[in-house]
């Protein structure tokens, strides 16, 4: 969970800015929205430039549904205009769009922060420029932000792949799930 103040950041625990869990075969499965686009595409790619037999990519690409395939771009491209935005009305305020884009570029994909759940820890996180509070875990700031990691993270093991929400806005991308 990442607490994004006016001109500071506070991190509590995070998850990668876009993932999704699949339920399949009554498992379930947590997939980087990411990686799910990227392989699609791959395949793709390799379908259109084969000059052979089809068959093979016609039957991994028919695991993908195109639809499902836009929304989680349309996701990916949400999380990294909501970072932004969040980055632009408090601590970069003075910054350009574009900038904060580089700044934070590491955090927008897993080409560069390649460690499971693509942490985001302080040292990080300062280097692209932001500003970090360190909070001891006496300070009474941590039992609310405890509840409400604990509420959110039950309820995004259970019931949706993502919630963000701020003061005015709330966004769910519900569970998707396989026959």
């Amino acid at each position: 969970m990442i607490h994004i103040l006016k001109n500071r950041l506070n991190i509590v625990k995070n998850r990668p800015i876009a993932s999704i869990t699949i339920i399949e075969d009554s498992r379930k499965k947590r997939f980087s929205v990411f990686n799910i686009v990227a392989s699609y595409r791959m395949l793709f790619d390799r379908a259109t430039k084969e000059k052979g037999n089809l068959q093979p990519y016609l039957q991994q690409l028919s695991r993908y549904d195109a639809r499902e395939i836009k929304e989680f771009e349309d996701a990916i491209s949400l999380s990294e205009d909501i970072a932004i935005k969040a980055l632009k009305t408090g601590m970069m305020s003075s910054v350009g769009v574009a900038e904060i884009r580089k700044k934070i570029v590491k955090f927008l994909s897993p080409e560069q922060t390649k460690a499971h759940g693509r942490l985001i820890d302080r040292d990080d996180a300062e280097s692209c420029g932001l500003t970090i509070e360190k909070v001891n875990i006496d300070n009474k700031m941590w039992d609310p932000a405890y509840e409400l990691y604990i509420r959110l993270n039950t309820f995004v093991s259970s019931q949706v792949a993502k919630c963000i929400e701020s003061r005015q806005h709330s966004y769910v991308a519900n569970l998707s799930k396989k026959p």
